[in-house]
């Protein structure tokens, strides 16, 4: 019988509680637990389970068109409810639920999980703006979150440090370094990174020089925030016309419909693509010689490629990488936009190695787990 339901339903939650899963099955653990997508990003995370080789036990429906976020949460906590009684009524319901971040997803499965007297382990616990607006609505659902937390799995010492000030208990919180970086490191290092897995548009794209990327997705930077950038590119890109500036659209109308309506196509030197497989996005990585993003995983992967990036925003919760020095905070006005682009592009960094992870968080945490079912 399963005692660890794995819960995930968006991108960076897969590629983040994938490592986990395969050091569970490595260790011969994989009866131990089971998996759950709630299928908050559908169309995105099909990719993921050949690629990891994951197939989900169960599989919700949570998402509805147009959907507001008080919906959404009613909705996902209402499907995992029901599933959790399916599984108590056939003797399976789990000792513990897993899940990763500040997404949707984990605000409702620690809610869940609490209200069902079932002990939540949140990976990735920890990390703070300290500002409920920066990011929106994600600052919120990971202090939630916090609070009913069984066993805190905190990326790095800083994150920990936010948790004790919050008043958790230190010996419900283990250090483990954060996952995307064993997820990186098992694509990067594997066999399935080979030119078919690679479309022949970016096969293009890496054939070019200078290579810039940018994302933008991030609830708070929708609207002026979004328009902003585009401006910003726009201006950098005719002022530094030997860069090509490859901008990752999001599948969010409120990103996808304003960029393809920016007239940012017309310009020579901006490729506007859709979004990239992981290996896709591991192969650019390669090439880049700067990032524009508001991407929280862009910002934990960049450090193992020695690619300097400057953040979309006003604050961030991964503040490691500002006090290495490769990572820069732009704010989200025009002139600050194109200023931290040009302050910082050609700036002499030294990226010595990774402040999110080592790629052994995984093994930490499936010791946890080992010496719990023991």
């Amino acid at each position: 019988m399963s005692k660890l339901l794995v819960v995930f339903g968006t991108r960076p939650e897969i590629i983040k509680l994938a490592p986990v899963i395969l050091e569970f099955r490595k260790r011969n653990m994989e009866t131990l637990i089971s998996i759950l997508n709630t299928n908050q990003h559908k169309d995105l995370v099909k990719q993921y389970f050949d690629l990891f080789e994951i197939t989900p036990d169960y599989n919700l429906d949570i998402m509805n068109r147009g959907q507001s976020l008080p919906e959404l949460t009613a909705r996902t906590i209402s499907r995992l409810q029901s599933q959790l009684e399916e599984m108590n009524k056939e003797n399976r319901l789990p000792e513990f639920i897993m899940a990763q971040g500040d997404t949707n997803t984990v605000f409702a499965s620690a809610i869940v999980a609490f209200l069902n007297n079932i002990k939540f382990a949140h990976l990735e616990a920890g990390l703070r703006t300290f500002d409920y607006h920066n990011p929106y609505p994600e600052e919120y659902y990971r202090k939630v979150a916090s609070l009913s937390t069984e066993i805190h799995f905190a990326p790095t010492e800083i994150a920990k440090e936010n948790l004790i000030k919050e008043g958790i208990n230190g010996e419900k919180i283990l250090i483990t370094g954060n996952t995307i970086v064993d997820s990186l490191l098992h694509i990067k290092n594997s066999e399935k990174l080979f030119a078919d897995n690679i479309s022949a548009g970016i096969k293009k794209l890496l054939g070019k020089e200078n290579l810039v990327l940018i994302t933008c997705h991030r609830r708070e930077n929708h609207g002026a925030n979004l328009q902003n950038l585009i401006k910003s590119v726009k201006i950098l890109s005719e002022k530094y016309p030997q860069y090509n500036y490859i901008w990752v659209s999001h599948p969010n109308p409120n990103v996808k419909n304003i960029l393809e309506s920016s007239g940012l196509k017309c310009s020579r030197n901006v490729h506007i693509i859709e979004p990239v497989s992981y290996i896709e996005m591991i192969s650019l990585y390669g090439k880049l010689s700067f990032i524009m993003t508001d991407s929280g995983g862009i910002q934990e992967e960049a450090p193992t490629f020695k690619i300097p990036l400057t953040v979309i925003g006003k604050k961030t919760e991964r503040i490691e990488g500002i006090l290495e020095g490769f990572s820069f905070l732009s704010g989200t006005e025009e002139s600050e936009i194109t200023g931290s682009f040009e302050k910082h592009l050609n700036a002499k960094v030294d990226i010595s190695f990774n402040p999110y992870g080592d790629g052994k968080a995984s093994a930490r945490i499936a010791d946890y787990f080992e010496k719990q079912f023991a």
